[in-house]
């Protein structure tokens, strides 16, 4: 899925942008909502984990650049802190920088509105005013809040506690809501899917979800969750796919090449 660095957007006004940024690629996706199918996804990978290897990315592929209706961006961050709502951005900043001393990075808040609570993480040094100036101050989020945001409370109608986990190559997010609110949001790195069970059912049981009343949805990777879902149901017995938004096929037939991430903030308003 290579960015294709000749794409022609005619009125990119009428256009939305949506960026999601790891230390090793760019994912993005173009889109139109009056247009059903309009959807168009990149990828560019980067030569290394330097600002300026993004910053070459983006002006090697300049229909990133034009002004669009909206851009939004999803920043990958593991240097990160769940807080209260109410907490001040200034305490925010404070908070993040204690919990990772070794890490000089630049400080930014996302808020979770539904779920009442601030993801407070850091990113490398520039990199906010690198997209401040480039794409006209995006709206910028954390990885984990298109993931929170879209499944929250689901699952509280059938009084059932919810697990969901987004499985990718190297890489797992997971989100706990009980009684309708968020517990926990994490993301993993892992070597190994047998770590990455260990690390799902450990959050399971310090979060005392039931395992024979309460449910693990999955989404991802579907070699890697077909390796670990018969792991997950010797521990716990309701273990299903999450149910794939169908709002999404709407963007466009390639909706599920895109990153979860992306596709979830593209439903968000």
């Amino acid at each position: 899925m290579e960015g294709n660095k000749h794409i022609n957007i005619e009125h990119p006004e009428a256009w939305e942008l949506l960026v999601s940024l790891t230390d090793r690629q760019v994912d993005y996706m173009l889109f139109t909502p009056s247009v059903a199918g309009s959807l168009t996804i990149g990828q560019m990978a980067l030569t290394d984990e330097s600002l300026q290897s993004l910053e070459d990315a983006f002006y090697d592929t300049p229909h990133l650049l034009n002004d669009y209706k909206r851009a939004r961006v999803v920043v990958h961050s593991q240097h990160f802190v769940l807080l209260p709502s109410a907490t001040s951005d200034e305490d925010c900043a404070l908070l993040v920088h204690a919990a990772f001393p070794d890490d000089d990075g630049d400080a930014a808040v996302c808020v979770l509105p539904s779920n009442d609570v601030k993801i407070a993480y850091l990113m490398p040094r520039g990199l906010q005013a690198f997209l401040g100036r480039t794409l006209n101050y995006p709206a910028v989020c954390h990885h984990l809040s298109p993931l929170c945001e879209h499944f929250k409370g689901l699952g509280r109608s059938q009084g059932r506690s919810s697990m969901y986990l987004n499985l990718n190559d190297g890489s797992m997010e997971l989100a706990v809501f009980r009684d309708g609110g968020l517990v926990c949001a994490n993301t993993y790195p892992f070597a190994d899917v047998h770590d990455a069970a260990y690390y799902a059912l450990n959050a399971w049981r310090t979060h005392g979800l039931d395992q024979l009343t309460d449910e693990l949805q999955l989404l991802g990777d579907g070699d890697l969750l077909a390796t670990m879902t018969p792991m997950l149901r010797e521990c716990v017995k309701y273990v299903m796919p999450a149910v794939y938004p169908a709002a999404a096929m709407q963007l466009g037939r390639n909706a599920m090449q895109a990153p979860l991430e992306l596709v979830l903030l593209a439903l968000c308003e």
